[in-house]
């Protein structure tokens, strides 16, 4: 039953991973005037660590003497990579209202960079992608979120399965 419940996490793992890093890439892409916000491209590495855990932790199995030493690492900094960059996306959206077009074009992370022009601020984008860039970030923000949960109970079963010994004579599920 653990080995099935743990290869379940493992995939929602890396899916939410895949999500959070195909969004964060897409934000980057999409923005026009400068750099991407680190937020981003930070949030683009979260997802990457995410999947990067779930291929070392079933790599792990291959050898019973790193498999529980090296999924806790694994699923650790997953997950703390994870809840940084979900709190780091919601602390820079602000609550902003992806309805409020005023409240997206001065976001950094949602106008895709502003620009001067006969005095005034401009966007590159419209107040559509706008709208689209905020739901983006806000399903990243969420996605980020609960690959944090999913780390985080996958590292607590690993940990339980190995202190009870596992079901296979001490094996470690990861």
């Amino acid at each position: 039953m653990s080995f099935l419940l743990i290869a379940i996490l493992r995939s929602i793992q890396m899916i939410f991973g895949i999500i959070v890093l195909a969004l964060s890439v897409q934000l980057a892409r999409g923005q026009v005037i400068g750099g991407a916000p680190s937020t981003t491209i930070y949030d683009a590495f979260a997802g990457g660590i995410n999947i990067v855990a779930v291929i070392v932790c079933v790599v792990a199995l291959s050898s019973a003497a790193l498999s529980g030493t090296v999924s806790y690492a694994a699923d650790g900094i997953a997950a703390l990579a994870a809840l940084a960059g979900g709190i780091a996306t919601a602390v820079e959206l602000k609550g902003v209202s992806c309805g409020n077009a005023y409240e997206m074009f001065y976001n950094n992370l949602i106008n895709g960079g502003l620009y001067k022009a006969d005095g005034e601020l401009n966007s590159g984008i419209t107040e559509s992608q706008m709208t689209t860039r905020c739901n983006m970030n806000k399903a990243d923000a969420a996605f980020l979120f609960l690959a944090f949960i999913i780390s985080t109970a996958s590292l607590v079963l690993s940990f339980t399965t190995q202190k009870r010994g596992g079901s296979g004579g001490g094996a470690t599920y990861v």
